[in-house]
């Protein structure tokens, strides 16, 4: 597998393993030696660009575990239903209901990745990088569905194990779990569709009005009316209740526990995390592996279904395979395998210097699994320091922060 990186840690001569792609247009092809003049351009114009890059020497000393089928997966149904979602829009836009509609290429995209899932049970839930230019409203419940299927599906899984029926899962046995996830999928691609008429607000975000603030408040509600009558009564269900917290301080009812349906508490947990990380519309986005820890065992943990945080927390991978990471000991190193337990504690190898150059074979260290080497700890990943995350006094920490009463800004609707 290649070597992941961003654009300010390529150097000229270093050949792509895959095309370099944004907006669906083809930047660099896949085998190209990078020059000066290409580097200075991705640096300047696609800073966060996806480059991967080809270092035959750690593919010969570990096999890395291969994430390309998941990647295309993620990647293809996003494009499917952000295809699907626009047309659906063009129409909405004219009647302001999905009533009388054609959703043939909503369904269509659903079978896709459904039937994926019952291929490929263990899927990793990969964070999926910005597509397209356009719609947040489109993207996001493109990027939702994709999220939300994998984590019901994971849920799913485990409730039809024994020990569902031995332990604190017993709520989610095979007996109580639904078996077809066709309404979470149906209910994470609509659960927006009221906001859609404040397209314009999202695209430059700043303080509500107080109109705009009523229309976020109510979209639960008016998004399960704008429903055509054949959709399954589930899917309404589910989208009126996705924002309400597991404490009691969500809306529009503030029910608690197991009076949410399931499917609305996993819908509450992608929805928030796809929200937090869309840099590309809020300006206190957060990268993923911060989001992760503070929906999972940090401050906001205490909205969140429990169970379903758990597995969240260990299908949903914030560093690729072959991610370059610093650690906390000052060197770098490579993530190779997917963290089982918890993803933000991967396994990786140690593969560069302080100063980050490349280590030679003889010198390269591990694999070693995070979740057993409590002295290797992650300190920063795409330039970011995080690690605040990995420290001892809050590693484990439960902070009680109140969820706000009232918000302001579209982004504290959404998160946490």
């Amino acid at each position: 597998m290649p070597l992941y990186l961003q654009p300010n840690e390529l150097e000229a001569g270093m050949r792509l393993a895959k095309p370099v792609i944004c907006d669906r247009r083809v930047l660099l092809p896949a085998g190209r030696v990078l020059n000066p003049v290409e580097i200075d351009n991705l640096r300047k114009r696609y800073p966060r660009a996806n480059v991967y890059i080809l270092d035959p020497v750690l593919d010969e000393w570990i096999p890395f575990q291969d994430d390309t089928q998941d990647s295309t997966v993620a990647l293809a149904a996003r494009e499917k239903l952000v295809d699907a979602l626009s047309g659906v829009r063009e129409k909405f836009a004219s009647r302001m209901s999905l009533r009388g509609m054609s959703l043939r290429g909503v369904h269509e995209a659903l079978t896709y990745i459904t039937q994926y899932l019952q291929q490929h049970p263990a899927a990793a839930a990969m964070v999926i990088p910005p597509g397209k230019e356009g719609s947040y409203l489109i993207e996001h419940p493109a990027n939702v569905f994709y999220l939300s299927l994998v984590v019901g599906n994971a849920v799913r899984g485990l409730a039809q194990h024994d020990l569902a029926r031995r332990s604190s899962l017993r709520s989610y046995s095979r007996a109580r779990f639904p078996v077809n996830l066709t309404p979470l999928g149906l209910a994470a691609l609509f659960m927006d569709v009221a906001l859609w008429p404040l397209e314009e607000v999202f695209e430059h975000p700043g303080p509500l009005s107080a109109e705009e603030r009523q229309t976020v408040a109510g979209h639960p509600a008016a998004s399960a009316a704008a429903l055509p009558p054949d959709t399954p009564e589930a899917v309404g269900e589910i989208i009126l209740r996705h924002h309400e917290n597991m404490d009691g301080t969500g809306y529009p009812y503030g029910l608690t526990g197991e009076a949410i349906p399931l499917f609305a508490r996993i819908l509450r947990i992608t929805d928030a995390f796809d929200a937090a990380t869309s840099r590309r519309v809020f300006r206190e986005a957060k990268s993923a592996p911060r989001a992760l820890w503070e929906m999972t065992i940090g401050p906001y943990a205490q909205f969140y279904d429990p169970v379903v945080l758990k597995i969240f927390g260990s299908v949903v991978q914030p560093f690729p395979i072959g991610a370059k990471v610093r650690l906390a000991c000052g060197r770098y190193g490579v993530v190779v395998r997917f963290g089982e337990r918890y993803s933000l504690l991967p396994e990786i190898i140690i593969a560069f210097d302080e100063d980050g150059r490349r280590l030679p074979r003889n010198k390269l260290e591990g694999p070693y699994k995070l979740d057993r080497r409590t002295d290797l700890r992650i300190a920063a990943y795409e330039g970011e320091d995080i690690s605040d995350l990995y420290n001892s006094g809050t590693w484990y920490s439960n902070i009680e922060m109140p969820y706000p009463a009232s918000f302001e800004t579209l982004f504290e609707s959404l998160y946490p």
